[in-house]
This record gives C-alpha cells, sequence and structure tokens, in this order.
C-alpha cells in the first residue's frame, strides 16, 4: 500500500475520501503516523448449498469476476492506507475430510487466499468460531495458503496461536486475538501473546476480538469484560466482530474499543441479513523517540454488497444521509456523542491522547 501524508492539520488521504477535516485533527509531532484500517467478518467462501447456485454463489463471483473484485469497491480506503486487518471467517482447504458436526461449515480453495493481497489486506485474524471448521488440517492448510501469498495471520486457537508484527521506521504495532470461548477456558494462552509481542518490543498493540451475540446491536457485558481485559494486557485498541452488525464504540483512559464492525464481504449468506456495516480507519501518532502520543479513529460507513437487493459479496463506501444513518445506529449502542458524518472526510471523532504512563 502507499503511504499516507500529512499537512499542518489536515489529513490526506491520496484516494480523496478524507478532505481538510481541520476542526477534529490534530497537528502530529514530528515523529511517525500510521494509518490502519480495520474491517469486520469476511467468509471469503460460500455457504454449501449456495454452491449449487454458482451465479449467486460467493465462489461463481469469484470464478466470473477475478481475485479482486470482494474489495474493489473499497479500494479508495483500503489502497491507500498503511495497513488494512480483517477477520478472515473461513478455511482455506482443498481438502474433504475434517468437517465438524456444525450447521454452518466455511472452506473455499487454498487459491483463494489470493483475494486478500489483490484487495489490499495485509493481515487477518483468524482467531474466531470457524477456523477449526474443517479440523487441524483445515487450519494448517489456511495458515500455509495465507503465508504463500504473503498475509500476516495472528490470533490464539486451541491448534495454533500467532502474533503478528507490522513495522514503520521503526515503531512496531503488535496484533493478536481471540475467540470469547477460547478467552474464557484458555486465558493464560492468550496471555502469553501479549507476553510475546511486548517481549518482542512492540510500541503498542491491537487486539482483535471474535464474540458477542450474532445480530444483536448491543453489546454484552462478556464483550465488555474480554475488551477491558485485553486492555489490561497491554492492548491499546481492541476491534470486534462475529455479532453480523454494528455495535458500539467505547473511549476509556486513552483506549478504544470498537464492539463490532459487522459484516465486510461475507460470502456465507447469499440473502444478506445485515445491510449496512463500517469500516474504522485508525491514525496512530508516535514521537520521534517512538513514544506513542495517541490516536483518532473515523467510522467509515459501508455496505457489504454494492447492490441492496441481494448480496453480491463487494461492500461499498456510503454517503450522505445513508452514511449518517450507520453511525446513527452505532451511537445507539456508544454512550458519548460520535461526531457525525461529512461527506468526504468520513464521522471522523476527536483525537484521543495517550495515557499519561504510556
Amino acid at each position: 500500500m502507499k503511504p499516507t501524508a500529512f499537512l499542518l492539520s489536515v489529513l490526506l488521504v491520496m484516494s480523496g475520501v478524507f478532505a481538510g477535516a481541520s476542526a477534529y485533527v490534530v497537528a502530529p509531532a514530528a515523529g511517525t503516523e500510521i494509518l490502519i484500517t480495520l474491517g469486520g467478518d469476511c467468509t471469503l467462501a460460500s455457504v454449501e448449498w449456495a454452491l449449487r447456485h454458482p451465479s449467486r454463489s460467493f465462489d461463481g463471483h469469484i470464478e466470473r469476476f477475478g481475485y479482486a473484485y470482494p474489495f474493489a469497491g473499497i479500494e479508495s480506503v483500503v489502497a491507500h492506507d498503511d495497513l488494512t486487518v480483517v477477520n478472515l471467517e473461513n478455511v482455506f482447504y482443498n481438502g474433504k475430510k475434517g468437517r465438524v458436526d456444525k450447521k454452518f461449515s466455511f472452506k473455499s480453495a487454498t487459491d483463494f487466499a489470493k483475494i486478500l493481497p489483490a484487495g489490499s489486506i495485509e493481515a487477518v485474524n483468524i482467531a474466531n468460531n470457524h477456523i477449526l471448521d474443517y479440523g487441524r488440517q483445515g487450519l494448517y492448510s489456511t495458515i500455509e495458503a495465507l503465508e504463500n501469498e504473503g498475509v500476516g495471520w495472528f490470533g490464539a486457537t486451541e491448534h495454533a496461536a500467532g502474533t503478528w508484527i507490522y513495522e514503520k521506521n521503526g515503531v512496531k504495532i503488535g496484533f493478536t486475538g481471540a475467540y470469547i470461548g477460547f478467552w474464557r477456558t484458555k486465558r493464560d494462552a492468550l496471555s502469553a501473546t501479549f507476553r510475546e509481542l511486548k517481549e518482542a518490543g512492540c510500541d503498542l498493540i491491537i487486539a482483535s476480538m471474535h464474540g458477542g451475540t450474532e445480530y444483536t446491536k448491543r453489546h454484552d457485558r462478556h464483550q465488555t469484560d474480554m475488551a477491558h481485559w485485553m486492555i489490561g494486557e497491554g492492548a491499546a485498541l481492541v476491534f470486534g466482530h462475529h455479532p453480523n452488525v454494528l455495535q458500539g464504540v467505547e473511549v476509556a483512559d486513552g483506549r478504544t474499543v470498537l464492539y463490532s464492525l459487522g459484516n465486510l464481504s461475507f460470502g456465507g449468506n447469499p440473502r444478506l441479513r445485515a445491510d449496512v456495516s463500517m469500516l474504522a480507519q485508525v491514525r496512530l501518532v508516535f514521537g520521534e523517540d517512538k513514544t506513542y502520543l495517541g490516536h483518532q479513529l473515523n467510522l467509515l460507513p459501508i455496505r457489504p454488497s454494492s447492490t441492496p437487493e441481494y448480496n453480491d459479496y463487494q461492500p461499498v463506501l456510503l454517503t450522505g444521509d445513508e452514511a449518517q444513518a450507520v453511525i446513527d445506529r452505532v451511537q445507539q449502542d456508544t454512550p458519548f456523542a460520535l461526531n457525525p458524518y461529512v461527506d468526504g472526510v468520513g464521522a471522523l471523532q476527536e483525537f484521543v491522547p495517550a495515557p499519561p504512563n504510556d
């Protein structure tokens, strides 16, 4: 991806998605700034019954339009940041054996991993309730497919735990994550990933949280407990997914929690019950000595399909009243007043300074 540039107090992204939102932007200190785009649930596979209808399935769309198709509608954002990270909710596996006994299992061929770099996605969380849909062989095949395409992966699971580090100008951003069920039963294993990132010299940690109740528009106490535990372990930012719908934002003591970003490219449901979602862009600011100074969040409303009539698996940016309606929905689960959506900018929130002890 291309680097971003900042000019005085105006945030400039080369795509033109953002413009002079100087009212909310804090002029950066001389140092390093990193712009990260976070996305929600991505199922780069078809639900099994849909495979019988190629024109409607995710697989059929990829065969027809190519690997770059799913994220082409948000290219103006993800191709012009420093880093894009999403939750990968399927396995890349060419075999047929090992399917677990559950209602929905999501699998696509290993070459579908090419979708991620073609869509400017640099890293994925794999710690969720679908990474073991085809057992260990599906998990290991997924990891191999990601690594073959140069895509970073992270997350603590029963059979593999990995962290991932992004580095720019000597500043290290560490990533870890977990499914909420794993956190409840194997908390020590997840804690070990935070220690690993700290020992590797990470200047900031971002944690992925897969949990909550599907299609519930308000986060629950279990999500709150997990997010706050992750903050206690050292996360400056927690981004959530799994509910498949939008949930709120929390800012506490210089840390931010995004409880659910909703769906992104979601092959698991051709009918797509969830009609809107969002990307979250976070501007991380560091001083010349790599000291973390704070962050700024921008909420970018999207629809997971370029058409509202059916799911075509290609998310697109929303504008105007449609975009503001998305922010209004997030506001329902957010305890403070969100800044509104502005065309050409996004819903750019106030700069959050780092806590004094950071």
